[in-house]
């Protein structure tokens, strides 16, 4: 009799609108299970790693179903609450289950083959009849075993090496296969311990000591071995890792290799984190709540007994965050996880010292700027069940896909933030939305902070769907800053022409150093100058795929766009009319640092921007320089207006407030309202009433008078 056999449907991470079905193998079918990965064969020579969405045994009527390759996981990789929130984007967002599956995955866990050219194994080595290149080709396959079509490309110089490449399969030279290499692996580490009888007969660990000294050759493995006794007795544990016994100065590498062939020490290979380890410094029980704080905090949790979602407009410096500290301790108590959503990967350099500080190794970062490897070990930590190390991640939009299994509270920082939405590649999704209904699958509850809360957020609160607390004071008491509106109409102008420094501002600023306290200045345009223009005939260089203006980059002599990357050299000569007119139009962040170090020569200029930090500790750098005082004017665009917290900022400049106003975009109002009262919150926070100055050429703007509080 036959047994029933056994289908499964999967999501591949390309952009399908369909399943695809495949055929369990019966030794595979004991495995199967919803959310594992599998790895199927797709097309006529690709194979992809899918994950499993139905299991069922509807045999297909109208093809052939091709078999499973391999079952990837033990356990599944996604949960399914997670496999639910995928069906949602998909239907809302309308994308396809393969673009959020490509989009939620880290890299580590997306596996798809590659294909290789190798040697055919008939080949009798005849390579009179072979040109150069084909020779070049065949020589390095000797080498080398195998190539990917990139790597023949690059040894030839050749950038369309397929026709050789055709030519040398025709000629049966060689072959082309597909291989599927495993991305992720446990990061290892040598450890040494003592090898028996020496580990527990100290008699023989002595007669070792002994002959070791005998000699002036062996005395420096005498050394070794008692350091590394020495590091055994002080940290209690028999297995020493390796890189702590190199510390010394006394011995190297060969004394310790000389041990291991003598059978004294024994090496083994541990697996360990790539993640560091932090200790917390204070308890959230320590944390001294003002009396407005307290009736907040109280009005929170009488709320979430009604409501699933609260939104908590908060002004700039009312000690949020202290509260969120408050309620994630009440949720850790009861054994829950909880999710911290930032919109930028900036703000979490500060946010993170101060979560580590109350609760260690507990709370994990998940954002692009870690590798592939590191997001991979971040997930498998918040998917672990028994003893789990991360119990708080802290993330932007990327960290709403995490494999949380028992959420009890999501806090969506900064929710009026539109770094939540995703614009490129799909899914376009909004992170807030997404984080709400992650929630909803978790039943947990939802908080929504801001000190400038989104339209369609405080709808929802009068809509009676959202419940609304606020805290409308400062912490400690401190006014919220001065704000004063610098017309650029009657100050912008010098002998020189226009001049985004004015006579008011720089006063204040000279104020400010004299007193040895912190200046930030505002323009949300990276870059040195907005563009180049031709004076002859008005000709301004755009970019050649999305016609965007490209904006001139001083640091590397280049005009960018900044839609697409898309860059070229800064032209001699005007490209329409040939004349060497063209000049330089507005002005940037670039341009601001360098002409601010003009101005100002004794003091410490930084900028923080897109450009300024690329590499992935950047913004880390900037920022604890700013906090330590080594920084005295941060020029920067938006990074700057989020969530960041300096208690020895006086002063912040807006340069030109109307680039905010007059966007194209519905929404430009409520933006640059958002943005403006934003950045004059990084003013005066902890010690004194700050100074905010708004430059703009519209100073009775209604938007100008509404961030005047």
């Amino acid at each position: 009799m036959d047994t029933q056999e056994i289908f499964v449907n999967v999501i591949l991470p390309l952009p399908l609108p369909n399943f695809y079905t495949y055929k369990v193998p019966k030794l595979m079918e004991s495995e199967i299970e919803i959310g594992k990965r599998v790895l199927v064969p797709f097309g006529r020579h690709k194979f992809y790693s899918a994950i499993i969405y139905q299991i069922h045994s509807n045999k297909p009527q109208h093809y052939h179903a091709k078999n499973i390759v391999n079952i990837l996981d033990t356990e599944p990789l996604i949960n399914d609450k997670q496999l639910s929130l995928w069906t949602w984007m998909s239907e809302y967002y309308m994308c396809t289950h393969g673009e959020v599956m490509a989009a939620a995955l880290p890299s580590a866990f997306k596996l798809a083959s590659e294909t290789k050219i190798s040697i055919h194994p008939d080949f009798q080595g005849n390579i009179s009849q072979l040109s150069e290149k084909e020779l070049l080709i065949i020589n390095t396959l000797s080498e080398k075993n195998s190539l990917t079509v990139k790597q023949i490309e690059k040894i030839t110089n050749f950038p369309f090496a397929f026709s050789l490449i055709k030519t040398l399969i025709d000629k049966e030279i060689i072959f082309v296969c597909e291989e599927v290499e495993l991305k992720y692996k446990h990061k290892t580490e040598p450890y040494l311990k003592l090898s028996e009888p020496y580990q527990s007969d100290k008699n023989a660990l002595n007669l070792i000591f002994q002959e070791l000294e005998k000699s002036k050759r062996t005395q420096k493995q005498s050394n070794a071995l008692l350091f590394f006794v020495s590091l055994q007795q002080q940290l209690q544990n028999p297995l020493i890792p390796k890189n702590k016994l190199l510390v010394s100065d006394k011995f190297g590498e060969s004394q310790l290799q000389a041990l291991i062939k003598k059978g004294i020490l024994e090496s083994h290979q541990l697996i360990v984190s790539r993640l560091p380890d932090f200790k917390k410094e204070n308890s959230p029980s320590e944390i001294i709540l003002s009396q407005v704080q307290e009736i907040a905090l109280k009005e929170i949790k009488e709320k979430f007994k009604e409501k699933e979602t609260i939104l908590f407009h908060g002004v700039t410096g009312s000690g949020k965050t202290e509260i969120y500290i408050k309620l994630i301790q009440e949720e850790i108590n009861k054994g829950k996880q909880i999710l911290y959503l930032l919109p930028e990967i900036a703000l979490t350099t500060q946010i993170i010292n101060r979560l580590r500080n109350y609760f260690g190794d507990k709370v994990g970062v998940y954002h692009s700027h870690f590798n592939n490897s590191e997001r991979a070990e971040i997930w498998n930590c918040v998917a672990e069940k028994d003893n789990p190390r991360y119990q708080i991640i802290l993330g932007a939009r990327s960290a709403v896909f995490l494999p949380f299994y028992n959420l009890g509270l999501v806090i969506i920082d900064e929710e009026h933030d539109t770094s939540y939405k995703q614009f490129e590649p799909s899914p376009y999704y909004q992170a807030r939305d997404t984080a709400l209904v992650l929630a909803q699958l978790h039943q947990a509850k939802t908080l929504l902070g801001s000190a400038t809360p989104s339209i369609e957020s405080y709808f929802n609160t009068v809509k009676n769907k959202f419940g609304l607390v606020t805290l409308l004071q400062r912490y400690g008491g401190i006014d919220l800053p001065e704000i004063h509106i610098v017309d650029l109409k009657k100050e912008g102008y010098n002998a020189q022409g226009f001049s985004p420094y004015t006579k008011t501002l720089l006063k204040h600023i000279d104020i400010a150093l004299s007193k040895k306290e912190q200046v930030i200045l505002f323009q949300n345009r990276r870059g040195f100058s907005v563009h180049l223009e031709c004076n002859l005939c008005n000709h301004i260089p755009t970019c050649k795929y999305c016609d965007v203006t490209l904006t001139y980059h001083k640091f590397n002599n280049q005009l960018r766009c900044h839609y697409c990357g898309y860059s070229e050299k800064v032209p001699n000569i005007c490209p329409s009319c040939s004349k060497p007119n063209l000049e330089m139009r507005g002005f940037g962040t670039e341009k601001i640092e360098e002409e601010l170090q003009i101005i100002y020569p004794s003091a410490i200029i930084a900028r923080l921007d897109y450009d300024s930090t690329r590499s992935k500790n950047a913004y880390q750098k900037i920022i604890h320089n700013f906090e330590k005082r080594k920084i005295d004017i941060l020029v920067g665009t938006q990074m700057i207006t989020k969530g960041l917290d300096f208690d020895n900022v006086s002063t912040v400049g807006i340069l030109n407030a109307d680039n905010m106003l007059f966007f194209p975009d519905f929404r430009s109002y409520e933006r640059a309202f958002q943005m403006l009262s934003q950045v004059s919150g990084r003013a005066g926070r902890k010690n004194k009433q700050g100074k905010v100055f708004i430059q703009t050429f519209n100073p009775h703007h209604p938007i100008f008078q509404n961030v005047i509080y």
